[in-house]
């Protein structure tokens, strides 16, 4: 197939791209209602769990902070957890007071409730992963107590101000003394 003949005022411009627009959130849906589940989708990807981790043991806080971990993270990938962790309601966004064209992010009270999660995957890869490296101090402040080590996180990293929320209906009515996980 021949391609038509360009005359020579037509030149091709370039298009100027026009700031993408921000969709509403939609609905979540979810793949079934198990605990589980809902919580491996909101932490349950390859990246998650380590912001979180960045963020409550090595005291990163920053977009650059986290980009420099060891795992390198891509920028787009970083992007997309960030906003995903913040609508899942674990972290928080504000503004960084000495440059407000960067951002300083926090846990909520939500993600800091990972802390147990967090020495449980730290003790398991210790255990069972024999490159695994992780300070000795550490180590051995949490295998002496890992409950201990984990609430001393979760309150270190638990915000001061906490927002009211409605009681759970599982709050409201007694506890039966089973627990069915299915």
């Amino acid at each position: 197939m021949k391609k038509p003949a360009k005359s020579p005022n037509s030149r091709s411009k370039p298009v100027k791209a026009t700031p993408a627009k921000t969709k509403p959130a939609a609905t979540k849906t979810h793949r079934s209602l198990c605990p589980i589940n809902l919580a491996l989708e909101a932490i349950g990807d390859n990246w998650s769990m380590l912001i979180v981790r960045d963020l409550m043991l090595r005291g990163h806080n920053s977009y650059q902070g986290f980009l420099r971990s060891e795992e390198k993270i891509a920028t787009n990938i970083l992007a997309d957890r960030l906003v995903k962790l913040e609508q899942n309601g674990l972290i928080t966004k504000s503004a960084d007071p000495s440059d407000k064209r960067k951002f300083i992010y926090a846990l909520t009270e939500r993600g800091a409730d990972l802390a147990p999660l967090l020495v449980e995957m730290a003790l398991y890869g210790l255990k069972y992963e024999p490159l695994a490296n992780m300070a000795k101090e550490v180590v051995l402040d949490m295998q002496k107590n890992k409950q201990t080590f984990a609430q001393r996180l979760t309150r270190n990293f638990t915000p001061k101000t906490k927002i009211k929320t409605a009681p759970k209906k599982a709050d409201l009515d007694p506890v039966e003394e089973t627990l069915s996980l299915f």
